[in-house]
């Protein structure tokens, strides 16, 4: 581990309050200087809906690999160890109602998280952990290390409330194809039987070649389909799920909740299209997502 901070940095406020800051969620992702991924993309939504968040990095990048510059690095596992470990301390996992987590960068830091999650979940059990399992994409195929895929089946996914791969991911984590909506909903809930409540996946496509958005529950089967926008940019698998998870926080159904998402990201990759940005146009995506009755896809069974 890291040695102990400076005895210069470490002191102590005379007037400072003892009550602890309120945590809705403890959100375990990549972090950029510029652009929209990880934390960058999921933290900005979810205070803008009113949740208190607390980000712990897994990398510190000046942007997405997707530019022919990329400066920064993954975390150490030490560095991570010791993040994670701070959070402890602070007893953050005790406060939130949610545990999220996305890229982590390398293999040692998936057992680092691993072994942390084990430890938080025995001491606060009724946290929810949402699991994005960061593998790839289907133009890209795997950009992580390939000892990270077991990690996420055999030590993450037990202990997942909701995953949510895109269909590429899913198609790995289950060892069967899944492009298409009904291939989507077969290996959803075979995923389903190593653990979690819900599956969530997205950029599926049905016969209309339209992309399908799934949420697949062990009683419940719940799908938004949309148009498929002629654009390829990063962030909008984490805006997804971090307007889904406020929705679920604030006691709304899984079909509305799934449907304010797919919605709030649409409108995101408009108003980029629209304006010509080489990022997502985060700031969109609430305001699309609020107005119940403005909402252009809805949410049907599976």
């Amino acid at each position: 581990m890291t040695e102990p901070l400076e005895d210069h940095l470490v002191h102590g406020r005379r007037k400072r309050p003892r009550g602890a800051a309120p945590v809705d969620v403890i959100s375990v992702q990549s972090q950029l200087v510029y652009g929209y991924a990880g934390n960058s993309a999921a933290v900005p939504p979810m205070r803008q809906l009113g949740l208190r968040v607390a980000e712990v990095p897994t990398t510190l990048l000046s942007n997405t690999p997707f530019y022919s510059t990329l400066r920064g690095k993954v975390l150490p596992s030490d560095w991570f160890g010791d993040l994670l470990l701070g959070a402890r301390e602070r007893g953050l996992h005790r406060r939130a109602q949610v545990l999220l987590s996305g890229y982590l960068g390398s293999v040692d830091n998936g057992h680092v998280f691993a072994d942390w999650l084990e430890e938080v979940l025995d001491e606060a059990p009724d946290l929810r952990f949402f699991l994005d399992p960061v593998i790839g994409d289907t133009h890209t195929g795997p950009y992580v290390e390939p000892g990270l895929e077991a990690v996420f089946r055999e030590r993450l996914l037990p202990h997942a409330w909701l995953v949510s791969p895109n269909a590429f991911e899913l198609g790995r984590l289950c060892g069967q194809l899944a492009v298409t909506e009904q291939e989507g909903v077969e290996a959803a809930r075979e995923l389903m039987q190593r653990g979690p409540a819900w599956v969530v996946t997205h950029s599926l496509r049905n016969a209309k070649g339209e992309l399908v958005t799934l949420a697949v529950g062990r009683e419940e089967a719940w799908k938004v389909a949309s148009p498929e926008l002629p654009i390829d940019v990063a962030g909008t698998g984490d805006v997804l799920v971090a307007l889904m998870m406020a929705s679920l926080l604030a006691g709304e159904p899984m079909p509305r909740a799934l449907a304010r998402a797919v919605n709030g990201v649409h409108a995101a990759l408009e108003s980029t299209l629209a304006e010509q940005h080489e990022e997502l146009d985060v700031t969109v995506a609430v305001p699309a997502s609020r107005d119940v009755g403005a909402l252009r896809f809805r949410a049907e069974r599976a």
